[in-house]
C-alpha cells in the first residue's frame, strides 16, 4: 500500500539535469552541479535511507561527479559499489574522486538509464538523486532498476514530488530573488523536466508489486551564511545559465544584482524541502 509522510573540476560534459544548458568555460556547470549536491546534502538525505549490509551492493544511477557515490561508498565497506552515467567525462571525475577508498569494489559503468543493461538481483540498494525526472520512458527505466534489486533490496529515488511548488522557500519573501526562482522552475519544466514525477514514481511502483512503497518529505531550515552561499553559488548560476535566453541581458544582469544585495540580508533564512520514494523488492 502507498503511504506518505509528513558545492571545480575541469570542463566536463553536463549530465541529465543539465544537457540542455550550453556549458560555460572551465567546467563552471560541474562546480554548479557541486555546489547543488551541497545544498542538498545539509538535508543529510542518506540518513533517510534503509540500512545497508557492510558487504553489501549499491548502484547509484546517474551518479554524475561521484559526490552521492563517495557517501554511500561508506555504507559497504567490504562490499561493492557500481557507478552508472551516461557521459564518461563525469564518470571520470567519480574514478577520480573515488581513488581514495578502499576496501569497497567500485564499478563504473558507461550507460544510458533509458536504455540499462543491469543484472538481475544485484544490488541491496539503488540509489537515485534528481536523475529520473530528466527520463523519459520512466516506466521501463523503474522496471530495470527495480529488477537489478535483490531481494529485499531497497530503491531509493531522490526526486521531485510537488510540480506547482519550488523545493524552497524565503523568509521574508524576497521580490527579485522570488521572480528569479519562480522563472526559473517554469523554464525547467518547459525543457521537459517533470516536477512531478515524485508521484509518478511511487504510483508505479506501487502498482508492481513492490514492498514498502513510501513517499516521505522531509526538510531543514538554513540561516545566515549558509542561505547566502547558496542563493550565490547554486540559485543565481543556475538562473543566469537557464534564464538568458529568456530576458534580455540587461534585465537578466539587474535582477541578479537585486538578487546579490538580497542574499545578504542579515535575517533572511531559507525553508529547504526534499522528497524521498522508498520501496523494497519482495524477499
Amino acid at each position: 500500500m502507498l503511504s506518505s509522510e509528513p558545492h571545480p573540476e575541469a570542463e566536463a560534459a553536463v549530465p541529465y539535469a543539465f544537457e540542455k544548458v550550453q556549458r560555460d568555460s572551465e567546467g563552471a556547470e560541474v562546480a554548479r552541479l557541486e555546489a547543488q549536491n551541497l545544498l542538498f546534502d545539509k538535508l543529510s538525505p542518506l540518513d533517510q535511507l534503509p540500512p545497508t549490509p557492510a558487504d553489501g551492493a549499491i548502484l547509484d544511477a546517474g551518479s554524475g561527479t561521484g559526490f552521492w557515490s563517495l557517501r554511500l561508498a561508506a555504507r559497504v565497506p567490504q562490499g561493492s559499489l557500481t557507478c552508472l552515467d551516461r557521459s564518461e567525462e563525469l564518470l571520470s571525475l567519480a574514478t577520480r574522486r573515488l581513488e581514495a577508498v578502499t576496501g569497497t569494489r567500485k564499478t563504473f559503468l558507461h550507460q544510458d538509464l533509458r536504455h540499462l543493461a543491469l543484472p538481475e538481483r544485484a544490488f541491496d540498494l539503488v540509489f537515485t538523486s534528481m536523475t529520473l525526472a530528466h527520463v523519459r520512458e520512466l516506466e521501463g527505466t523503474l522496471d530495470r532498476l527495480a529488477a537489478s534489486l535483490k531481494p529485499g533490496g531497497w530503491l531509493a529515488c531522490f526526486e521531485p514530488v510537488h510540480q506547482s511548488s519550488r523545493f524552497c522557500q524565503l523568509h521574508p519573501p524576497c521580490a527579485n530573488l522570488d521572480v528569479l526562482l519562480d522563472s526559473l522552475v517554469e523554464e525547467v519544466e518547459s525543457r521537459g523536466t517533470d516536477l512531478s514525477v515524485g508521484l509518478k514514481i511511487a504510483h508505479h511502483l506501487d502498482r508492481m508489486g513492490l514492498e514498502e512503497v513510501t513517499l516521505r518529505n522531509y526538510g531543514t531550515a538554513l540561516r545566515g551564511e549558509d542561505t547566502a552561499f547558496n542563493i550565490r553559488e547554486v540559485f543565481m548560476p543556475l538562473a543566469r545559465a537557464y534564464l538568458r535566453h529568456r530576458w534580455e541581458p540587461a534585465l537578466l544582469a539587474r535582477r541578479l544584482e537585486a538578487a546579490d544585495r538580497e542574499a545578504g540580508l542579515p535575517h533572511l533564512w531559507m525553508d529547504l524541502r526534499r522528497a524521498v520514494i522508498l520501496a523494497r523488492a519482495r524477499a
